[in-house]
């Protein structure tokens, strides 16, 4: 009788395993899922950028304010002070990488991105490329002009992922993007 009463209370050892099982499970489950949410998160940052780099330079080829940016030696031509395009082609000098890097924005290479307009305070996971028809002025009408690219290797396996915005001039002479972005191997 004494035996029955003096019973200590407590977890025995199979409703531990049980509890410690189940707890692995959740964790099986739940590790995955947020690592994919942290990767989709840090993909934000390329489409992001790509649209600020678009809109930089639809700012500066619309801008008639620069003055006579270009001349023109051909007798009766006027000199072209709006729908400029910068040049040539330049990307940022940092390789993808999974760790976050600073861009010198002071650099020379990268003039084209800051005469549109365009750099970054924060830190970025992308290299970022410019590609442009060339520094020019004037009357592009249907042509294509720029293509805005985010190349990034997120989870550093050497296969990078590659977001890409273009755009072109319409029949008003507008800079107009493609309505959305295109995406290879967004994840890696």
């Amino acid at each position: 009788m004494r035996k029955l009463l003096k019973r200590e209370k407590g977890f025995t050892l199979i409703e531990l395993m049980i509890v410690v099982a189940i707890i692995g499970i959740l964790a099986a489950i739940a590790i995955p899922a947020f690592i994919g949410y942290l990767t989709r998160a840090k993909t934000s940052e390329a489409g992001n950028n790509l649209k600020n780099m678009f809109t930089a330079a639809a700012g500066y080829y619309t801008n008639e304010n620069w003055g006579m940016r270009t001349f023109d030696a051909t007798p009766g031509a006027v000199a072209a002070t709006s729908a400029c395009t910068v040049g040539p082609t330049v990307q940022t000098p940092v390789a993808p990488s999974p760790a976050k890097v600073n861009i010198d924005w002071n650099d020379p290479a990268l003039a084209p991105f800051v005469a549109i307009g365009f750099s970054t305070r924060d830190p970025v996971y992308y290299q970022y490329r410019l590609e442009s028809v060339g520094d020019m002025c004037g009357t592009m009408l249907g042509l294509p002009l720029y293509s805005f690219q985010a190349i990034g290797d997120l989870d550093g396996d050497g296969i990078t992922s590659l977001y890409e915005l273009a755009a072109g001039s319409n029949a008003q002479n507008e800079l107009m993007r493609t309505p959305g972005i295109y995406r290879e191997r967004e994840l890696e």
